[in-house]
């Protein structure tokens, strides 16, 4: 739709409105575990668009699916508990091990930086899943609910991202790891990389 039809649903009112929303609201059904949170999802991100500059949305379905999309990940965002990067890789704590050092966790969050450029990198289907997954930390079962796959076809993806993603980060950097495989330095190869 152009933006002339976020003012043309306005205008019009009710059934093109609840024509949309009832799309909307079955999109978002299928992809979270109850009526009722799908319920508030659509109301927020209908009101979301109510709110919006009309000029500024060039495609309001679009639009519409995107903030539906980004609304379900912060959904699945918020039920996760918070873990601080120790928590969640206990294997690069200090403490771990004889030939662990301090030097490890640091390497580790330095290389952390590299990922997401590098996660763009990869075809899109991958990218997402790696994505929802390990960088958003979402579960498989609610990663593939947002994006329309099966529990099974996430993991795949997520193997197969996560072999693309190791292929291009050794293409990039030189990695040194401990005899556990935790990672204690790294040096970029030089040439277009993220590190």
């Amino acid at each position: 739709m152009p933006t002339s039809s976020v003012v043309a649903v306005r205008a019009h009112g009710m059934p093109a409105w609840e024509e949309a929303r009832g799309r909307l609201l079955a999109f978002v059904s299928r992809r979270v575990e109850n009526d009722d949170v799908a319920e508030d999802i659509v109301q927020d991100v209908l009101e979301h668009l109510h709110r919006a500059d009309p000029a500024a949305i060039s495609n309001v379905q679009a639009w519409l699916y995107r903030a539906a999309r980004n609304a379900i990940v912060d959904h699945y965002r918020r039920r996760r508990p918070a873990a601080t990067l120790d928590d969640a890789h206990p294997a690069i704590d200090s403490d771990a091990g004889d030939d662990d050092t301090a030097e490890p966790a640091a390497a580790v969050q330095e290389l952390a930086l590299c990922l997401r450029p590098l996660v763009a990198q990869l075809p899109a289907m991958y990218g997402a899943a790696v994505t929802l997954v390990d960088l958003d930390g979402l579960t498989h079962q609610a990663a593939a609910r947002i994006a329309g796959v099966s529990t099974s076809g996430m993991k795949s993806r997520v193997q197969r991202g996560r072999r693309q993603l190791a292929a291009l980060l050794q293409d990039c950097c030189a990695i040194q790891t401990t005899s556990r495989g935790v990672i204690t330095d790294y040096a970029p190869h030089g040439g277009p990389c993220a590190c």
